[in-house]
């Protein structure tokens, strides 16, 4: 029996469940991986909002409809993520912004793979080359091989 699945995920690869993609066949693989108690994907509680403004862009460029937007929020509510708060993210996460030249959000995730001491998983091409010369776990989703889903 392989170890169970442990990441951060941030909303770059989490919305690729959603909007179809060349991605959607891997994202889904990997949230498959819920199936197993013992998976652990983590997201800052920013996460959810943030989900929320992508739907939200998809809808103004005609690309989504309003009643998509809400059956997906219902799923993703549904999701066994684990939720950290950014209370306990906040300091450490501008502490890395000022440091790399990132956004706060960003370093929020960063500050939460270190906590947790997983792999943040990103489609965010700027914010891998902006942390790629730290100690930071931060991955291209693209990089990233999703471990086979075992047979239950």
């Amino acid at each position: 029996m392989s170890n169970p699945l442990r990441c951060v995920v941030d909303t770059s690869v989490y919305i690729k469940y959603f909007i179809a993609d060349p991605l959607t066949g891997k994202v889904n693989q990997l949230f498959g991986h819920l199936a197993n108690p013992q998976t652990e994907i983590f997201v800052p509680d920013l996460f959810y909002i943030e989900c929320a403004n992508t739907f939200w862009k998809y809808v103004r460029a005609r690309m989504y409809t309003a009643a998509e937007v809400q059956t997906d929020l219902a799923t993703l509510k549904a999701f066994p993520l684990r939720v950290v708060s950014t209370a306990d993210l906040m300091a450490d996460a501008v502490t890395i912004s000022l440091s790399y030249g990132i956004s706060a959000y960003d370093g929020s995730y960063i500050a939460l793979s270190q906590q947790v001491g997983a792999t943040l998983l990103t489609l965010d091409g700027k914010l891998v080359k902006a942390i790629a010369t730290s100690s930071y776990n931060v991955s291209s989703f693209n990089d990233f091989e999703v471990p086979p889903l075992e047979s239950m």
